[in-house]
């Protein structure tokens, strides 16, 4: 059990100053899907591409999805 994944901005476009919000925790059984949002406060955040990061307790974050929905190798889906 870890805290939840972390969302990141990596500007595509022109830059401009975005807040990210998420849900501070989600729940759910073993096994089961869950939804993590991850809003911008800018308007032109469809210009950025959405990285997303887990950090278990005592270990370095571990980049699991890039460019808004790619999986790295030996990350499973």
């Amino acid at each position: 059990m870890g805290l939840p994944p972390v969302c990141d901005l990596e500007p595509t476009g022109s830059w401009a100053q975005s807040v990210l919000t998420q849900p501070a925790s989600v729940s759910g059984n073993l096994g089961q899907r869950v939804t993590i949002s991850c809003t911008g406060s800018s308007s032109d955040i469809g210009d950025y591409d959405v990285h997303w990061y887990q950090q278990l307790p005592g270990m370095a974050p571990k980049l699991i999805i890039y460019d808004n929905s790619k999986w790295p190798s030996g990350v499973p889906e």
